[in-house]
């Protein structure tokens, strides 16, 4: 069986010298003797290593820039590092957990705690690839399926459009193309990898309100009328309208908000002159923006029963001309720049997508009759068919089905917390079930942002989470409890200001049984909630002020 390897990071050759005869037996080891030197190997080969251990004090380019390049670069998402300095100064070690370092390990080294250290990380890290690859297939055949229903709901539309089936496709191909160009020209607009992803495939309902639209009119071979025009105009409104009608926590999906955003205003202009809301600037979101620029594009250059298609050089002119309405100047920029790239890949992807015989065609119609009786189309069934194991479908954090399977048995975790969300039961009944729901997904996410990725934080049931953390210090332990109490404690829910959010948290900090910790942790909790807003912790095996206090020399230890 191969070794996994562990790159070791140190100008010093005793050091690293050390630390390979200790681990030379169970992993591979690969050596650099400079910071530069590191990155330059990570560079090329990072997907090789399991492991970085990484000294403090080097030339070129220190452990702390090191790990700051790392966690820059998003490489500690498969990447666990663990620091090794002579240096254990609280200083140090709190700014490399800051940095995302996994561990800190000190000079002298212990072989005995080396290893079972270095084996605890790569056991926590596979346990983690191998929730996040059960999650990747998942979602993975989840956004094929939505695709397929997507692909299919548009189609429906340009099919009584009279379209050629690529309009779909084009839009798609161009948006793509406007937002990665976009996000190298500003920074205006700070949009990730999987945002674009999804305004690409949100794009594909633009038109979905179309589906209201009296055939007559939607296929109308002349001019319209004034009546027939302000008639269709209303397909803006009547799609963001259908995705309104959608189940509430459906409307809470990312995909959903962003398909109605571009749905309601992709017809809308940057000066205002546009429909059906006359926004300006950036008030138009932008994904509704770029979207409404790469319509009108296919829209000019695809032939339609009302015209002739217009040539591409034709259609930029028409474009910057504001023949079209105006748009956004950075997203004109942006179309100029790549506007050969676009027309070369509309050419590539344009090949006959007509039903090839009749029944196809009819299979089509077929489906379109079945959804014209509803008022609305449904985007997805009545219940998503394919749902991730272990991910909780309100707040995206863990569910308790991974909590059961995978840590109440484990023996290796080094800190339980249990939080509770206080008042919540008033809040459900003052401001009905959707908005406890906007507070347990805001409450979530605060959770989330105030832990390192590699560690877990479920839903355990109602409003309660629990958060399971490895190879912490004491003392960063107790801050990020609070820092996470003061978070929740500042979070204003947008639509309803009115509403003021604390929690009570019981953290233990130990190595031990994670069911035992997590009664200890509950307990906790529930003693900070008998004056809420609280934070209550007890240090296993540690003699510290709070287990003294309590032992009942004083109180245990509040954090308000």
């Amino acid at each position: 069986m191969e070794k996994q390897k562990i790159l070791i990071v140190d100008d010093s050759e005793m050091n690293r010298a050390l630390l390979r005869d200790i681990l030379k037996d169970q992993y591979e080891i690969i050596e650099a003797d400079n910071g530069l030197a590191a990155v330059k190997i990570l560079s090329r080969r990072r997907s090789d290593f399991s492991l970085l251990l990484l000294d403090i004090m080097m030339p070129k380019m220190n452990g702390f820039e090191v790990l700051s390049f790392i966690n820059k670069q998003q490489w500690n998402e498969t990447l666990a590092v663990i620091m090794i300095s002579a240096d254990n100064s609280p200083e140090n070690i709190k700014h490399a957990y800051n940095l995302g370092a996994f561990d800190y390990i000190s000079r002298p080294f212990d072989s005995t705690i080396i290893r079972r250290r270095i084996s605890n990380t790569m056991i926590l890290y596979a346990r983690q690839r191998r929730l996040e690859t059960i999650i990747a297939e998942q979602f993975y055949e989840q956004e094929r399926h939505n695709k397929l229903m997507i692909s299919i709901l548009s189609h429906i539309v340009e099919f009584r459009n009279g379209e050629s089936g690529l309009h779909v496709l084009h839009v798609n191909t161009i948006t793509e193309l406007l937002l990665r160009h976009l996000i190298q020209l500003t920074d205006r607009y700070p949009l990730s990898e999987s945002d674009i992803t999804l305004i690409s495939t949100a794009s594909s309902l633009h038109d979905i309100g179309k589906i209201s639209i009296p055939d007559a009119i939607l296929n109308k071979p002349g001019r319209l009328t004034g009546e027939e025009f302000k008639i269709i105009k209303t397909h803006s409104a009547v799609g963001a309208e259908i995705l309104s009608e959608l189940p509430a926590e459906q409307q809470e999906l990312p995909f959903i908000k962003i398909s109605s955003q571009i749905c309601r205003w992709h017809h809308e202009r940057y000066d205002g002159s546009g429909y059906p809301d006359g926004l300006k600037k950036d008030q138009i979101p932008i994904a509704a923006q770029v979207v409404g620029l790469a319509d009108v594009y296919d829209a000019l250059t695809s032939e339609r029963c009302y015209k002739k298609a217009y040539s591409h050089k034709k259609a930029l002119k028409m474009i910057l001309s504001e023949e079209c309405g105006r748009f956004n100047p950075v997203l004109l920029q942006c179309l100029i720049e790549i506007s050969d790239k676009i027309e070369l890949r509309l050419k590539d992807s344009s090949f006959d997508h007509k039903a090839e015989n009749i029944q196809e065609i009819n299979n089509i119609t077929d489906f379109y009759k079945l959804f014209a009786r509803k008022k609305y189309i449904s985007i997805y069934e009545e219940q998503r068919q394919l749902q991730l194991l272990y991910i909780d479908s309100l707040t995206g954090v863990c569910n308790r089905r991974y909590y059961d399977e995978h840590f109440e048995d484990s023996d290796d975790a080094e800190a339980v917390v249990v939080i509770d969300v206080d008042n919540f039961k008033y809040v459900n009944d003052q401001y009905g079930h959707y908005v406890g729901d906007s507070v347990l997904q805001n409450v979530a996410e605060t959770i989330s942002s105030g832990v390192r990725k590699t560690d877990t934080v479920i839903r355990y049931g109602g409003d309660e989470f629990i958060i399971i953390f490895y190879r912490i210090p004491a003392d960063v332990f107790k801050k990020k409890l609070e820092d996470i109490r003061h978070a929740v404690d500042m979070l204003v829910i947008d639509e309803y200001p009115e509403i003021h959010l604390t929690v009570s948290i019981g953290g233990v900090y130990g190595t031990g049984r994670t069911k035992e910790l997590f009664k200890t942790a509950d307990s906790l909790m529930y003693q900070a909630k008998t004056t809420k807003n609280q934070v209550k912790t007890r240090f296993l095996g540690f003699e510290t002020e709070d287990n003294k206090k309590e032992n009942g020399i004083a109180r245990e230890e509040q954090h308000q």
